[in-house]
């Protein structure tokens, strides 16, 4: 028995050399997984590359300080201090976390993050126990290095404290490109196969989804948001003989509207009954246009003398239809190329929202485009690069096909969703090749709630998406796929700032 009391601190050693060792040498095994999996920790997301380097390096340190007599006291005061931080942070995870990420691999892997907790307090109990009992063999004083262990054990949680407030600011608002993937944020619920992929959304009123078609754009589809009972109509227009290049349907609240701005003409319905009547006519050229209300429509246009695209507000039936604003949109070259981008409109908040396509730049308006809001995204493109040449006769095209950041796009109550174009830090590249990304972002300050991933062929080539209060329907090529939203995301839509929203 004495031998075992005097053998104690060498045989805790030899666990922890063991421990520390299996774990190190299983992350470096799949090191790149172990980063991914960091990346993806509710606290040390921001960190995730010095912090996978810093943990395989003292887990390995501290394994070569347990091996040697002489700096065994040291290793177990090491051992202990890290299995405080681990434990401290499963604590965090535990209670104070979003969600629960996936474990960081090594002996711990098949376990749950309770088992993680319980499992580390015993080790930190055990090395706490070796470095008493060293001590008492050792004839020393205990009072002193319960002092040190107790002093060790506060600065351990709050560096955890710290490290996690940091995290947390930097991966909100001052992120430098690395995803936190939202566990579980959507789950199938149906799929419907289109015969073409000409199908663009049109609009969802009530429990109907509305589908335009490019190739025939005078027509529109519908079909019930349970994938039921689809069928196609032709709209009447009280005037034609138009050339339209690529006119547009789309339904808002039980009214049904067409357009096409490189024709100035717009056309909207009392009802849905595809009777369309002429609204607007020669009041302005527009390259896009979002329904605000009945009355009045955001646009997107050029203005000729200051060569530049601007946002501005079409009000048919006043006196001064049309109201631009030249400085909505920031130029860096050109004020054309560089500045283009998705023109949205909040059918909750009434907001509207600009995201361009160059740059890790979104703003957001009042519906009267008189205030404005400057966001940025993850990603780190803050310039449009792009090349510009201008011909002899005056006009511009781009010399190279240009980097995009921003694909498509959607606003919804307060919560903005862009499809990426670009793989983020410590990703992994074959899980980007075949899914289609989706940040999520806050409209009302600087906030990135965080990413969700959905399957997609790797060479698609078309999506588009539409966002309803617990739904996301998406268009991929010809199929029509409705995914249902987990709380994780529907808790952050704002409420009771409209009730005209889409609901199903």
């Amino acid at each position: 028995m004495k031998t075992l009391y005097k053998r104690f601190p060498e045989t805790t050693a030899y666990f922890f050399i063991l421990l520390f060792c299996y774990a190190s040498i299983s992350k470096i095994m799949d090191f790149e997984n172990f980063q991914i999996q960091i990346a993806q920790s509710p606290i040390l997301s921001s960190f995730a590359g010095f912090v996978s380097y810093l943990v395989l390096g003292i887990e390995l340190m501290t394994a070569v300080l347990l091996l040697f007599e002489n700096t065994r006291k040291l290793g177990l005061y090491f051992s202990f201090t890290l299995m405080v931080l681990f434990s401290f942070y499963i604590y965090l995870i535990l209670n104070y976390s979003e969600f629960i990420p996936c474990s960081c691999g090594g002996i711990l892997e098949k376990m749950d993050w309770r088992t993680h907790l319980v499992f580390n307090l015993a080790t930190v109990s055990l090395a706490a126990a070796g470095i008493m009992l060293s001590e008492r063999l050792q004839f020393r004083p205990l009072k002193f290095s319960a002092v040190y262990l107790i002093i060790l054990s506060g600065f351990s949680c709050m560096a955890m404290v710290l490290l996690y407030n940091r995290s947390e600011h930097l991966m909100r608002k001052d992120n430098n490109f690395t995803r936190r993937f939202l566990q579980h944020p959507v789950t199938e619920a149906g799929r419907f196969q289109l015969d073409y992929n000409s199908y663009y959304f049109g609009g969802i009123n009530g429990s109907t989804i509305y589908l335009g078609n490019h190739t025939a754009p005078f027509t529109v589809s519908t079909l019930s948001t349970d994938f039921t009972g689809f069928s196609t109509s032709s709209v009447n227009l009280d005037q034609s003989g138009f050339t339209f290049k690529g006119a547009r349907i789309f339904v808002k609240d039980s009214k049904t509207y067409l357009f096409d701005g490189t024709v100035p003409v717009l056309y909207q319905s009392a009802t849905t009954d595809l009777n369309l009547k002429t609204l607007s006519y020669r009041q302005v050229y527009f390259s896009q246009l979002k329904v605000l209300d009945s009355s009045a429509f955001a646009i997107v246009t050029y203005l000729g003398k200051e060569k530049i695209q601007a946002l501005g507000i079409l009000y048919p039936n006043h006196p001064n239809p049309v109201e631009i604003h030249p400085s909505t949109l920031e130029k860096f070259k050109d004020g054309i190329f560089d500045t283009d981008g998705n023109l949205l409109v909040d059918s909750g908040t009434g907001e509207i929202v600009y995201v361009y396509k160059y740059r890790n730049q979104f703003r957001v308006f009042n519906k009267n485009l008189t205030s404005r809001k400057d966001f940025h995204t993850i990603d780190n493109i803050d310039k449009p690069q792009i090349d510009i040449l201008e011909r002899s006769d005056g006009q511009k095209k781009m010399k190279t096909p240009p980097l995009t950041v921003n694909r498509s796009s959607f606003v919804h109550r307060g919560l903005l969703f862009i499809e990426s174009a670009r793989i983020g830090r410590l990703e992994d590249r074959q899980q980007w090749n075949r899914s289609l990304v989706i940040d999520i972002y806050s409209t009302q300050e600087q906030k990135y709630i965080g990413s969700l991933y959905l399957p997609k062929a790797k060479n698609t080539k078309k999506t588009e998406f539409f966002i309803t209060d617990d739904s996301l329907y998406l268009l991929i090529e010809n199929e029509l796929l409705r995914y249902r939203f987990a709380q994780n995301v529907t808790q952050h839509f704002r409420t009771g700032e409209a009730e005209n929203l889409n609901k199903e």
